[in-house]
């Protein structure tokens, strides 16, 4: 007579990993696209280019600022697009992390990418409410240095945010590769995708616009979602034991 036994697993009742995925995924390819054209000026008028050597300073500070009142709706659709796209990838590092208990590393590497996600997640609402400060004080009569000065903190705040919020991406990537969790071509893309993310971070720190412009619009536009998809795909065939 053969015994027969049965090991319970639980696996997620919805399919969180592939719907987050594609969900997300889609969203950071808008948002990447969206920010690219918005930086190179193509789905909004390009800056003021008439203002001569004679202009007072203070008069092409106002033109500048009057322009770039009109480019903020576009760039909070897109920033906003950016959050649900990263809010997605919060949680599927969650769902992650619930699947690696045992391995210390991977755990942590999935913790720093739920972090370095709540920390843009802050600092873009940082840039989407001081940029729309800047948008209404810019057309509304405030003095043009007030205006220059939020500018110029809300920029270097949103920045720091997204330096930190980059550098743990791509620990956290780094570390993923480690695992033996998704097979050799899946960690090959987290190598990648945690790769770009450092040289985004640098882009930060350096201030070269170049770097952060087509390297977010690289990784928020190709890697990242490929990694998103691929990933909820793993975690709907992955048992979470009981």
């Amino acid at each position: 007579m053969t015994a027969m036994t049965l090991t319970r697993t639980r696996r997620t009742t919805w399919l969180i990993g592939s719907t987050l995925g594609c969900m997300s995924g889609a969203a950071l390819v808008v948002a990447g696209v969206w920010n690219a054209l918005v930086q190179q000026h193509v789905t909004v008028s390009a800056p003021p280019t008439n203002v001569g050597p004679q202009a007072p300073p203070l008069q092409a500070m106002h033109n500048h600022y009057t322009w770039y009142a009109t480019t903020v709706a576009q760039e909070r659709g897109a920033t906003i697009l950016g959050i649900f796209g990263v809010a997605g990838l919060v949680i599927i590092a969650v769902e992650l992390r619930r699947r690696i208990m045992t391995d210390l590393l991977g755990r942590g590497a999935c913790t720093a990418l739920q972090t370095g996600g709540v920390v843009w997640v802050a600092g873009a609402l940082v840039g989407i409410g001081g940029h729309r400060a800047v948008a209404l004080m810019a057309t509304h009569g405030n003095p043009i240095q007030t205006v220059n000065a939020v500018a110029f903190t809300t920029d270097v705040t949103s920045d720091a945010f997204s330096t930190a919020a980059f550098v743990m991406f791509a620990a956290g990537m780094g570390a993923l590769t480690t695992m033996s969790y998704g097979g050799r071509r899946w960690a090959l893309l987290t190598l990648f995708t945690g790769a770009l993310a450092l040289v985004v971070a640098y882009g930060y720190i350096a201030e070269v616009d170049a770097i952060t412009t087509f390297g977010l619009g690289l990784l928020a536009a190709v890697l990242q979602p490929i990694w998103l998809v691929w990933t909820g795909s793993l975690l709907d065939h992955t048992p979470v034991s009981d």
